[in-house]
């Protein structure tokens, strides 16, 4: 049913089943390491706890939402699933830091003082977690055990009818985030600007749970909220990493590379804080009782006319252009040899300008032609504006992409309805493989099951887009660990 939930319906028909539908998938994960089939392939330890923290977060904001409404129930049921997730959270604390230095080295490319620290603690850190859940598997079972008892509580929840039910956790979700927010803006403490992450992130939950009220306008704000959770997560990432050095300096190189660190750090977080602030007061403009009667309205609106439009009338006969790219994207270690697929490209493209969050690219497809490209944004959702060009034109531009420019043979996957499209990489990516799903909505991108053949998902990681592969080659945390798989005869 997705991470939704629909006007028309039944307050606590709809509840419950999103909780437990998140709750089922988590434990189906958690399932795979306890009791991994042997025709599948490898578990990736990483991907799946990352994955069920992530459906952790999702049933405690929807918990949240419903708290007045389940009155003691709620405090047991939150306990419970937090408690399930901490018990997954050391498993991956080593590879979450070495996120936070090759972040940190996207905007430091060249500190060799930075990249030296890198190494050592990936050093310190390998194998790290697939050591602990071998010696300490009781994390697993036990985080699972209370997952199930979690959504045994689910199952039986009462809630009454009408939007009443999720109004006040809404309005108290929101005012918590207003409140931070002053606090912050009054002192930037770590610690604070941890507490406002959280209650961003609720909302953000929040939020796209009743998108199906008003999708024109919601939409936007969940995205607004996505990217300000982020900006506040990778400052918290950061802080850990000042803790990590300040609890074991001596791990990480001398006083002086270790005070260096610390100021690339803490400047990087001020740009992510001034950016955090000014957009979180445009977010959180209104005073909380505004916000959720203008949701409250959008809401009846829907239960008394019904959907609203998302196109004009008559505007199937004219070919639409989103402007917004949908986009989840994985590694591929193995492909499956009896995959079927209905054409491949070779494609060939180079990057007339490009950084972290923006870039301008031209392309040659062979037959299909040739295009120009910008795309703007990071993560899943980002702008992309594509316009057909002629050959000349391309091969005009194409000079003016030298070293930045990559090949690959691409391959279209029919998977349900969606299609697969597997890019084989060639010249120096030679033995990368990787997969993207492009989607029409938030909705199916958020419920989107990837196949059991996928590797790890790099949709947020920014060394994987294929503008950095252009420029900087693999990641630095590939060095020495990646073994060219199988591709296409």
């Amino acid at each position: 049913m997705g991470y939704v939930l629909e006007p028309n319906k039944r307050i606590q028909r709809e509840v419950r089943g999103v909780a437990t539908e998140r709750l089922d998938d988590a434990i189906g994960r958690l399932d795979q390491l306890l009791a991994p089939d042997p025709s599948d392939p490898v578990v990736d330890l990483e991907t799946v706890v990352h994955e069920v923290r992530k459906r952790c977060k999702a049933c405690r904001g929807l918990a949240r939402l419903v708290k007045p409404a389940l009155g003691d129930g709620f405090g047991s049921f939150d306990r419970t699933i937090r408690d399930a997730a901490n018990q997954l959270s050391t498993l991956r604390d080593a590879h979450a830091l070495l996120d936070t230095f090759d972040a940190l080295l996207t905007h430091q490319p060249d500190d060799k003082v930075l990249r030296t620290m890198r190494e050592r603690h990936r050093s310190l850190s390998a194998g790290a977690s697939q050591a602990a859940v071998a010696a300490d598997d009781r994390r697993v079972e036990t985080a699972r055990a209370l997952l199930a008892e979690a959504r045994e509580a689910a199952r039986h929840w009462r809630l009454p009818p009408g939007f009443d039910t999720i109004e006040a956790g809404m309005a108290t979700t929101y005012r918590q985030g207003r409140s931070t927010l002053r606090r912050v803006r009054a002192d930037p403490t770590d610690h604070r600007l941890h507490d406002w992450r959280k209650a961003v992130k609720y909302l953000w939950y929040q939020v796209q749970l009743v998108r199906l009220a008003a999708p024109s306008v919601l939409e936007p704000l969940i995205q607004q909220l996505d990217l300000l959770a982020e900006t506040l997560g990778d400052d918290h990432d950061l802080t850990v990493l000042l803790q990590w050095l300040d609890e074991r300096p001596d791990d990480y190189g001398t006083p002086s590379d270790v005070e260096h660190v610390r100021q690339l750090v803490r400047h990087r977080q001020h740009e992510l804080r001034q950016y955090a602030l000014r957009s979180g007061t445009t977010v959180f403009a209104e005073p909380d009782h505004a916000f959720v009667h203008r949701i409250a309205r959008y809401w009846q609106l829907t239960i008394d006319n019904g959907p609203e439009p998302r196109e004009q009338p008559g505007a199937h006969d004219v070919p639409a252009r989103s402007v917004v790219e949908r986009e989840r994207k994985f590694l591929v270690d193995e492909v499956p040899e009896d995959l079927v697929r209905s054409d491949v490209a070779e494609l060939r493209q180079g990057y007339l300008a490009a950084d972290e969050r923006r870039s301008v690219r031209v392309r040659d497809a062979g037959p299909a032609g040739c295009t120009l490209t910008v795309k703007a944004g990071v993560g899943a959702e980002r702008t992309e504006i594509e316009r057909p060009i002629d050959r000349e034109e391309f091969e005009a531009a194409w000079p003016h992409t030298e070293a930045q420019r990559i090949q690959k043979s691409r391959h279209r996957v029919p998977f349900g309805e969606h299609v697969i499209e597997l890019d084989v990489f060639g010249g120096a990516l030679d033995g990368l493989v990787m997969a993207e799903v492009e989607f029409t909505s938030v909705n199916a991108m958020t419920t989107f099951v990837p196949p059991a053949w996928f590797g790890r998902e790099v949709t947020d990681d920014g060394g994987y887009t294929n503008a950095s592969l252009a420029l900087h080659g693999l990641p630095a945390r590939h060095a020495g660990d990646w073994p060219p798989p199988d591709t296409f005869a």
